[in-house]
């Protein structure tokens, strides 16, 4: 092997180590890009040129920008549906027939099948439906807070189809496969396969639920007129406008139930359309869905989608030019999460150039054992995304190797992957910089710093249980 491969490690690892000094994801990948662009092409521009030239590579790739542009025209409709006044109409309606706060903690746990698309619609849409509920019946912010981020990432990153998670999954599986050389498993098929293995998000949902009945301690109280401490979201994270903005047409319940059956509906139609033409004639339809193309299907349904939400809403008045500038507005707020995948892509593919599969492969593969593997990769994803507070930068960052150390270790490939999967979504959900708990604090007013106090117990006990699983699953 070449003297010089274990350059290939000193990219990721300048990433992730930037990443937690700083708190700051984005510079900190494009320290990593660069550093291992200059190792392939140490001229005083070669590192430039080479970085630029990785990431014009992958937005040429279909796979990649089917990925990018599926993330952003999503964002474009979560935005027109918060203008719409769904989210207003259907609290409305619920504070009609919610009288008590396990009434409210219902309510969260109902809203589930209309909020799942994405983690930060769940936290904003359910978030707003449930602040005036929760206030009525006076529940503690903190502890709703918890509720409501613990039902998010881990919920949606179980679904299989018509999430913002799916898409950005399968692109980071399709390149751990290839760097690992298999060709005989589609990206696909590895998530829907990960599903049963992602044991931190299955038991932290538990233990939310059974938090209901018993609560380990009496939760804080807010009382009125409390100042309330300031939180700064990290500068480069994803973010939903935590604005309360006035709707621009009347406010109507099928304004936020009509966008969600068709996305959903129309998804399941073109999973199984696309799968039909590459599975075999007398295939089930378990196997016709694994056989898909998910990206072309979650972008042809999501057109479609935008369309006939756009045709709906022109007709209550909406204007098309508002409607535009509002759409364009909501996806402008991953663009942030855009570039960070970009660069985090474009990353692996310096370091897969360098040779890090290949060191995976001889060295760490013969080195470890199997059963080590998947609560190894559990414990590196949690501890990465605890810090710096965004799972999707870490998986970014952690599957296109976790996979060929799967393959040259004799590990299943799916629970090293439902390992790094449900690591960044403990570190989402638990992690005082991450998006997703600053979201939920500010979307329902809360504390925090009582938030975290009162989510951490419970998350990291999650965390614990998780890791057994991941041990004892390995060994098995």
């Amino acid at each position: 092997m070449d003297k010089f491969v274990w350059l290939s490690t000193l990219p990721p690892v300048i990433a992730i180590v930037l990443a937690v000094w700083s708190k700051r994801v984005l510079p900190s990948l494009l320290a990593g890009l660069l550093a291992g662009s200059y190792f392939l092409n140490p001229t005083l521009t070669g590192g430039f040129e080479t970085a630029t030239d990785n990431i014009v590579k992958l937005l040429s790739d279909k796979s990649s920008l089917q990925v990018l542009l599926f993330l952003y025209l999503f964002s474009g409709l979560i935005g027109i549906m918060k203008k719409s006044g769904g989210i207003e109409a259907f609290s409305a309606r619920l504070g009609k027939s919610v009288h008590h706060e396990k009434g409210v903690f219902y309510t969260l746990w109902a809203l589930i099948p209309v909020t799942f698309i994405d983690c930060g619609f769940r936290i904003v849409g359910a978030g707003s439906i449930l602040r005036p509920l929760a206030e009525k019946n006076k529940v503690a912010r903190e502890r709703l807070a918890f509720m409501l981020n613990n039902t998010a990432s881990p919920v949606v990153e179980l679904i299989p189809i018509a999430t913002t998670f799916v898409g950005f999954n399968v692109a980071n599986i399709d390149q751990g496969l290839k760097m690992a050389a298999v060709k005989d498993q589609s990206a696909y098929g590895v998530l829907l396969r990960a599903i049963p293995f992602q044991f931190f998000s299955i038991v932290v949902l538990l233990i939310t639920f059974l938090s209901i009945y018993l609560p380990w301690k009496k939760s804080h109280v807010p009382k009125a007129g409390r100042k309330q401490v300031s939180r700064k979201m990290p500068a480069d994270e994803m973010s939903m406008s935590m604005a309360d903005a006035a709707p621009t047409i009347r406010p109507k319940l099928m304004n936020l139930a009509l966008p969600m059956l068709v996305v959903v509906g129309l998804s399941f139609l073109f999973f199984w359309y696309f799968g039909r033409a590459n599975a075999d004639s007398d295939s089930s339809l378990s196997s016709i869905m694994g056989a898909t193309d998910p990206n072309k299907a979650m972008l042809v349904a999501l057109f479609v989608s935008i369309a006939i939400t756009g045709v709906v809403y022109f007709f209550q008045k909406y204007d098309v030019k508002s409607m535009t500038s509002d759409f364009i507005a909501g996806g402008n707020e991953i663009v942030p999460t855009l570039a960070i995948l970009t660069i985090a892509w474009s990353l692996a593919a310096v370091s897969q150039d360098l040779g890090l599969s290949d060191l995976v492969k001889q060295r760490l593969g013969s080195s470890l054992p199997a059963w080590s593997v998947p609560i190894s990769l559990f414990a590196l994803a949690s501890v990465v995304t605890y810090f710096i507070g965004e799972g999707w930068a870490a998986a970014s960052l952690i599957m296109p190797f976790a996979i060929p150390l799967a393959v040259s270790s004799g590990s299943a490939i799916p629970l090293c992957v439902a390992a790094v999967i449900t690591g960044g979504t403990f570190g989402d959900t638990t992690s005082p910089v991450a998006g997703m708990t600053n979201m939920a604090s500010n979307v329902l007013d809360a504390d925090h710093s009582i938030y975290l106090k009162h989510a951490s117990l419970y998350n990291f006990v999650a965390a614990g249980v998780a890791a057994a699983l991941f041990l004892i699953a390995g060994l098995i």
